[in-house]
Order: C-alpha cells, then structure tokens, then sequence
C-alpha cells in the first residue's frame, strides 16, 4: 500500500493542496492521501483557527473524494506537531505501507530543521511541489534520490486567503465553496 501524507496548517485549505494531491494519487500511484492538520505548528506559537475547525474545512474540502482522507492524529496526540512522531503512529496502524510526504518547495528547502530530519530520509519518500522561485539544487542536496519533484504552479496560498477574506475580497475558486461557506458562517480571518 502506497499512502500520501499532507501534512499543513489548514487555515484554509485550498485548491492547491487539493491539485497537489491529486497530482500526487495519479503521478506516484498512491492509495490515497492522508490530509493531516497541524495541532500546534512547530515554527510558530499558534495558528490563527483552532485546530479542531481547520480539521472541520479539511473535512469539508476533501468531501467526494475517496481517496483524499483527514485525520486528526495530530491533533488527538496535542503538542506541537513533528513529522516524525505522526510517521511512526501511521507505521503501527499502517504496518505493511509505503509512505509518501507531499510538501511544498518551501518546507523541502527548510527540510534540515525537521526533527529527526535524517531518519524521515530513510523511512518515507518525498513528493515535492515546486511552486513559485526555489532553490532546486539545494532541495536535490537534502533529499538526494528521494526528491520525486511535481510541478504545481498555482498563485493561490492561504496566507492570501485569509488576507483576501479580512479585505472583503472573493475567494471564489480558491477554495471548495463548502470550505468559503464554512469561512464565512463561523467569521474566519476577519
């Protein structure tokens, strides 16, 4: 069994997590794809959405899709959320799997402060979003033969997001209009 692992804030979740994704189920033959809200981020004190409702838009987002999966296990162990913690819980309940982290270029340049950065490298493999500008040599220095890049050139984040819904601006399209609905029911980003 191939699982994909999308690991992220969430707030919100957006058409580019969701491209991405799927890219990623169709390229590399994934089972499907384990959607995986951050408890507490680990470079930040806190996200703007408590994680319980950023898991709600996940749920909500990924609706239809029988391949896309969320899980709170993140959230469930509390905590600041490691990467390496969540792979060895999913290696217990998914015994026989081949795991499959999906980040961005972003994460994958920053990837050394991980914790236990090295031991990630030898038990998963990487799928790698290349979006916007990158370092691509420094990102094949880090991962070496585990980097499976995957283009994704989308002008959508969810830093933007929740600027663009503070500022009265449309999101239409940038997220499933079950999560804008979401948004816009519970007061996010205002």
């Amino acid at each position: 069994m191939k699982i994909g692992i999308m690991g992220g804030n969430f707030d919100p979740p957006h058409i580019g997590h969701l491209i991405g994704a799927e890219l990623a189920l169709e390229k590399f033959a994934l089972d499907f794809v384990l959607f995986i809200p951050f408890n507490i981020p680990v470079h930040r004190e806190s996200t703007q959405t408590p994680a319980e409702k950023r898991l709600k838009m996940v749920k909500l987002a990924i609706k239809g899709n029988k391949r896309f999966k969320a899980s709170d296990i993140e959230i469930k162990r509390g905590g600041k959320s490691y990467t390496i913690d969540t792979v060895r819980e999913l290696q217990k309940i998914y015994k026989d799997a081949e795991f499959y982290i999906i980040i961005g270029t972003d994460q994958a340049e920053k990837f050394e402060e991980w914790k236990e950065y090295e031991e990630l490298l030898k038990i998963c493999n990487f799928i790698i979003l290349t979006r916007g500008k990158y370092d691509e040599e420094k990102i094949k220095n880090i991962f070496g033969e585990k980097a499976n890049m995957l283009k994704l050139e989308l002008g959508v984040s969810s830093s933007e997001i929740r600027k663009r819904v503070k500022e009265g601006k449309t999101i239409k399209y940038m997220v499933p209009e079950s999560v804008e609905k979401f948004i816009r029911r519970e007061k996010l980003y205002l």
